[in-house]
Parts: C-alpha cells; structure tokens; sequence
C-alpha cells in the first residue's frame, strides 16, 4: 500500500487543549470531522493512544480545539507535535487565552470547546465522539489544510523546533 495516497485526503490541523494535573496539556491532531450538524453539533477527533493528552481526553471530557490558521507560526506546530506534555508545559511556549478553563491559541482560526461522550479504541489511535459546547469564530483567516502543512510547513516547523531546543540548552547552562 502506498499510503501517501491517503495525503490527498482534504482535512485540517489543529491543537487540543485539555486540563491536566501540572499544567494544560494538549497536541496536535489532524484527524478531526464533524458528522452531524444538529444540536449540538458532533465532531469526531482521532488521537494517538501513547499520547498524554490521550489519557486527559479520557479523564477530564472536555476540552478546546484550535483551527491553526495557514499562517501559523511554525513553532506552534513543532511545540505541539514534537514534544510530550508529560515533560513540558507547552502552553507557556505560545500565546494563548483560557477560555471556559481551557487553553485555546490566541491566533486561531476558530475555537471550539468539546466534552467527549463516547470512544472507541483502534490499534494506534482513539477515536473520540464529542458533542460541541461552544464555538467562536477567531481571526479571519484561512484555515491550514494538511497538504498545505506537508508541502509548505513541515521542514520549517522541524527547523523551528530544533531551533528552540538549541536555544533552550544555550539558556540552561547561563
């Protein structure tokens, strides 16, 4: 199977924010739908099972989704999606507000605040049905497609991240 036949599938990126007990938690997923627009509104969201915030969507119901806009910075990707909130609070690294008690990015597209009312387990992911409590519009902007992320803002959000992490190591020893 050639699976880069599944990037041309049409879907955003996006950041979870979810309570944890140290800090906000949260990742970056990529496998979010909305399946039924009545009210209130359901979404499903799929997320990797060895994932911190995995384990909090499970514990904690509720949580944030942030629609990363086409302009996103690339760090906010990398600090998302390369890092574990097991070892880092991720929030403190990009502008954000609490909303409801959750973190949301400051410049996203849109926000949309979720309780988990069902899952269902696959071999390396969750699949997590949510009902949708609230949503705000946030900037007017596009949002960021996957294929635009993969073609334009991969490379630049590893180079962001290894450029953070060198910083931080350069501060660590001030």
């Amino acid at each position: 199977m050639d699976k880069t036949a599944l990037y041309k599938l049409s879907y955003g990126l996006y950041v979870v924010g979810v309570k944890a007990p140290q800090w906000f938690g949260g990742c970056v997923v990529d496998a979010v739908a909305q399946v039924d627009g009545g009210a209130p509104p359901i979404l499903i969201l799929s997320c990797l099972k060895n994932n911190l915030t995995n384990e909090l969507l499970k514990a904690e119901k509720e949580f944030t989704l942030s629609v990363l806009p086409e302009n996103v910075d690339p760090f906010v990707i990398a600090n998302f999606g390369l890092q574990s909130a097991r070892a880092v609070d991720k929030w403190r690294n990009v502008p954000h507000a609490v909303k409801d008690g959750l973190p949301a990015l400051q410049d996203a597209a849109a926000y949309l605040r979720c309780r988990v009312t069902e899952s269902r387990e696959f071999t390396g992911h969750t699949m997590f049905f949510c009902s949708v409590l609230d949503a705000w519009p946030g900037v007017p902007v596009k949002p960021l497609v996957y294929a635009d992320y993969r073609q334009n803002l991969q490379a630049a959000a590893k180079e962001a991240f290894q450029k953070f992490k060198e910083q931080a190591k350069a501060e660590s020893f001030l």
